[in-house]
């Protein structure tokens, strides 16, 4: 089992490693900047989402360019071909945190993501080259290039890495780590490290593939029961929104642009899921 890490936890994980040294010192802040916890859709959302591509415009897009593609994987003889989307939506950019989510999955639906990968694994390497060459018009208009070293990106590295050098943020990490000892797990506590040793090891025990699902399930309700009693996801959420607040009233025009070029590659997703339904 390879524990899944969201895209907004992967560019949250890099951007310390990226930024220059001088971005670390702190840039301004401001609290009335939040984050938004949605435990139903299990998603974390901050103030730069509203412009860049998060995880639920994610989803979105991901699921419009399946159907796409399913309809020519079956127009080609592929018709046990259903679309290789999960739609489960998961923000970890904290470690677990909700723990209704944990109890049921662990950190993320194992079961969907084995099915879409099964369901990929059908279709040869050819005929899935050859439907993204014929569809590359309509796929162009709902897909977004790689966005590592987008504006928007930037700026969410910059506002991380003030957010990492403020007092209060290692404060309540640590305050989260004594939670994880004091129910016999080893915090991991790496810069970019949200889970326990116990977790980490995982993979590379010898146990049964359910096994480790529900050790994964069992560890994964820990950290979120230690994340929710801490407050650790919505205060460290807080503090990095904080920072993000700042940035966005300044570059407010440009990001305005970004925001516009997602919406409409969100809402044509949109158009194409409900048709294709």
């Amino acid at each position: 089992m390879i524990l899944h890490k969201s895209s907004a936890f992967t560019i949250t994980a890099l951007a310390g490693a990226l930024l220059l040294s001088s971005c670390a010192q702190g840039g301004a802040s401001n609290s009335e900047y939040k984050a938004k916890l949605d435990y139903p859709n299990n998603l974390i959302t901050l103030p730069l989402d509203e412009y860049d591509y998060d995880d639920a415009s994610r989803a979105v897009i991901s699921e419009a360019t399946a159907r796409i593609l399913q309809i020519c994987y079956v127009a080609k003889g592929y018709s046990d071909a259903v679309p290789a989307f999960s739609g489960d939506q998961n923000s970890n950019i904290y470690g677990a945190w909700n723990v209704e989510y944990a109890k049921k999955y662990g950190y993320f639906n194992e079961e969907k993501a084995r099915e879409g990968a099964q369901t990929a694994e059908k279709i040869p390497a050819d005929i899935r080259q050859q439907c993204r060459k014929e569809n590359a018009n309509q796929l162009k208009e709902i897909e977004y290039e790689n966005d590592n070293d987008s504006f928007a990106y930037r700026l969410r590295q910059e506002a991380y890495a003030s957010a990492k050098s403020n007092p209060e943020w290692n404060k309540v990490r640590s305050e989260w780590w004594s939670c994880l000892e004091s129910n016999g797990l080893t915090p991991r506590k790496g810069d970019h490290e949200w889970t326990s040793q116990e977790t980490s090891n995982i993979d590379v025990s010898s146990k049964s593939e359910e096994e480790k699902t529900q050790e994964a399930i069992r560890l994964a309700t820990i950290e979120a029961e230690c994340n929710q009693k801490v407050g650790m996801a919505q205060r460290l959420g807080d503090i990095e929104a904080s920072y993000q607040g700042p940035l966005i009233e300044k570059n407010q025009a440009q990001l305005n642009q970004l925001k516009e070029e997602k919406e409409k590659h969100v809402a044509k997703a949109r158009e194409i899921i409900a048709t294709s339904q």
